[in-house]
């Protein structure tokens, strides 16, 4: 096809592409009149090529993450193959004649064609960009207004090829072509030029590079190459360190916080993730000006009252001392920072940093490297930058820092103060309102659950409990009559479902459970509480899966232990906290001491609804995963319980680690209303060695705080005077362990 024809391809394109976009799109009908007046004078203009395969996944991360930035002078149009359509709401424009065949040489000619047939007079710049990039529209406007657009201007990431295809390309010497993967930038003047030729250029190529066949269009008949400023490899960034095409570890990097695009970004999840990061980096920005001129207003205001500001308290220059301790409890203490962190609250004192406060030290510390000056330390910058430093939070103020970083061994101070305080009705507490007043509330639980049922359902949806028993008659009896204050009086929604072992034990047989169980059923119906024999050696993750097969695929699953005491608040959290298809719910619960040992107390109960946590009765048990609230359809979607487990732990560790390798979000969040009831510990020594050592650290764990621990340590009279026997450390924490407790 020649130029000649152009026009007429033109004609028919317009003709037949307008009835394929799409109709939803801003309710705006047939075409995007309305999203681009054909008066309105804009300055740039991106098309995005992408396939119908990615209408519905990358095109909408990208609409809903950096396009969503492109605003006012700004616009944003989809372009894929014919006939393309999406349920989204997304600029489309399917392409007459087009296909999704790779390389896409003709969709991007033919979506350049389209833009400049219908916008050429609407925008001074034009850019082709892949589905899979990632484009800072507010730097690249900023980047556009400085450069002449009424000139020839052909911007990129320049390109010649690998080593072992530069003949194959078929370039001059001199000439060079603009890579298609972080995005091509054209001024409407190179369009202008370049459009009357395109389906020369499209129906004369020498290769299958698209990117290389449009360098050679614009060459050809604008007479210009692609920019050859090395800065133009930094503007448009290619990310070759992580070739799965994400920015998990790079996010960070100086080539990417000073990019105009990011590429490749080809899960659509990362999409998300880069907007939230540059979010945050916008609104921490925002929140320091708003600081600095805060203290301005009350530099000013001290000024005018000869010293006596009646504003902003919480705006003045930052201070390590804002109150003076009375008491010793009052002191806040430091934690020592360096490759590890060492601090006096862990029974351990050194341990690694955990995920989240290295991450925090690194945004702490590429945020100063302006003020000192430093930039080798970028890449890993606790490995490389961080000498040593401390750390301490102020429940009243927010985390404080000194840092010493290298290579200057330079002390910085900083303080990152707590946002002002957000307010959220509880809804079991507010206005001392009853729970069954909460299901009829208008507002309250108005779209906050995903899925096909509606909010008053999603509320008052079946829990099914899943609980292995095996022996332990007396707590059973106790989780009985607790399940039947929280569940089965207030009538709620919940099935419980006891799987014993067929296995009698040495203090009871399990006729006794039989009669236990009975009961309740006489009283309350035996669809609320059932009953499965398991034949065989007791294995929790084998009862488990026996109770789950009680249950239809749609049911809402809690796993729940005999040592476990709930309350009725906690029947919401499980509901709404738990998301089939997209969320499974792991309750971080209380574990309580030996009352024993720290109390002098063989039996200590707490207050169902009680909200006293203090250290010396217990610990938050961040580290267990045994309760958990999952959709059977889920639970079967990533494997199940692994049924060749036996005995004691493990199988809850191997469950968790597969909801972590699924598409399922993992939440975890601490429930004051879950308790676990201190029970003694018994290993059996025919485990498996994993088995074993997981038992002896949760029995470890059970003893009580260090500081109760230590005090009974030291009030030994001749404890300091014991030599180390030849059995060795272990001897020692057993005879420690074992000491009488004091009051």
């Amino acid at each position: 096809m020649g130029v000649g024809r152009k026009q007429d391809f033109t004609r028919q394109h317009m003709e037949n592409g307008n009835s394929h976009m799409n109709n939803d799109f801003g309710n705006q009908g047939s075409d995007l009149s309305t999203y681009i007046a054909k008066e309105e004078n804009a300055f740039l203009l991106i098309g995005v090529m992408t396939a119908k395969k990615y209408l519905d996944t990358r095109a909408v991360a990208a609409f809903q993450t950096w396009a969503q930035t492109c605003v006012g002078t700004c616009k944003v149009i989809f372009f894929s193959s014919e006939d393309s359509t999406t349920s989204h709401t997304i600029p489309l424009v399917s392409l007459y004649g087009v296909d999704d065949v790779y390389p896409p040489q003709k969709k991007s000619f033919l979506m350049l064609q389209y833009m400049h047939d219908n916008y050429i007079d609407n925008f001074e710049w034009f850019m082709r960009a892949d589905d899979d990039a990632f484009i800072k529209t507010d730097r690249l406007a900023k980047f556009l207004r400085s450069i002449d657009s009424s000139k020839p201007q052909y911007i990129g990431q320049a390109g010649i090829g690998r080593k072992d295809e530069v003949v194959k390309l078929h370039l001059g010497e001199h000439d060079n072509y603009c890579m298609g993967g972080p995005g091509v930038l054209f001024s409407h003047e190179t369009l202008r030029q370049m459009a009357p030729h395109i389906n020369s250029c499209l129906h004369n190529v020498m290769t299958t590079h698209e990117d290389v066949e449009l360098g050679r269009c614009v060459r050809k008949y604008v007479g210009i190459p692609c920019t050859r400023e090395v800065k133009k490899d930094q503007l448009f960034y290619h990310n070759y360190k992580e070739p799965n095409g994400s920015f998990d570890t790079t996010l960070k990097d100086t080539a990417v916080d000073v990019a105009l695009t990011l590429h490749p970004v080809k899960d659509p999840k990362q999409q998300y993730r880069i907007a939230n990061y540059l979010h945050f980096l916008h609104i921490e920005d925002l929140r320091q000006k708003e600081i600095n001129l805060q203290r301005e207003i009350t530099y000013v205001d001290q000024k005018l009252r000869n010293g006596e500001s009646m504003i902003n308290k919480q705006r003045t220059i930052p201070s390590f001392v804002h109150f003076s301790p009375k008491f010793a409890d009052e002191i806040l203490s430091w934690e020592f920072l360096s490759k590890r962190l060492i601090s006096h609250r862990e029974s351990n004192p050194e341990r690694v940093l955990k995920s989240q406060i290295r991450s925090k030290l690194e945004d702490i510390i590429i945020q100063t490297m302006p003020i000192t000056h430093q930039t080798a330390c970028r890449k890993s910058p606790i490995n490389d930058c961080l000498f040593y430093g401390y750390h301490r939070l102020s429940p009243s103020y927010g985390a404080d820092y000194i840092l010493n970083l290298l290579p200057f061994r330079r002390h910085i101070y900083i303080q990152q103060r707590f946002s002002s305080l957000e307010l959220i009705e509880d809804p079991f507490t507010a206005h001392k309102r009853s729970y069954e007043s909460e299901l009829e509330s208008p507002f309250l639980y108005k779209n906050l659950c995903a899925g096909s049922l509606s909010s008053r359902d999603k509320i008052t949806e079946t829990i099914h409990f899943l609980l292995p028993l095996s022996g332990r008659l007396h707590i059973f009896m106790r989780f009985l009559d607790n399940y039947e204050k929280a569940c089965l009086f207030t009538k709620e929604s919940c099935r419980l479902h006891i799987v014993l072992s067929n296995q009698e034990t040495e203090n009871s047989d399990i006729s006794d459970h039989i009669k236990l169980i009975r009961k309740y059923q006489n009283k309350y119906g035996g669809s609320y509480v059932d009953l499965t024999l398991a034949d065989g050696p007791f294995a929790r993750a084998k009862a488990l899966d026996i109770g789950a097969a009680q249950c239809e695929n749609d049911s809402l699953l809690f796993i729940i232990d005999v040592d476990i005491q709930l309350s009725h608040a906690m029947l919401l959290r499980i509901r709404l906290n738990t998301k089939r298809g997209v969320q499974v719910y792991y309750p971080i619960l209380f574990s309580q001491f030996d009352p024993a040992l720290i109390w002098n107390d063989t039996h200590l109960q707490r207050e169902e609804n009680s909200r006293d946590f203090p250290s010396d009765e217990g610990y938050w048990r961040s580290f267990g995963y045994g309760m958990v609230g999952v959709y059977k359809s889920d639970l079967a979607a990533v494997g199940g319980f692994n049924t060749s487990i036996r005995g004691w732990g493990t199988e809850d560790n191997d469950l968790y680690c597969k909801f972590c390798d699924s598409n399922l979000t993992v939440f975890r969040t601490i429930d004051p209303d879950l308790v676990h009831i201190f029970h003694p510990f018994m290993c059996d020594t025919e485990l498996t060695k994993t088995q074993f050592e997981m038992c002896l650290g949760s029995q470890a764990q059970t003893f009580g705080s260090v500081n109760k621990l230590a005090n009974i340590v030291y009030k030994q009279p001749d404890i300091f005077d014991r030599k180390l026997p030849e059995k060795g450390r272990e001897s020692v924490i057993l005879e420690t362990t074992s000491l009488p407790p004091t009051p």
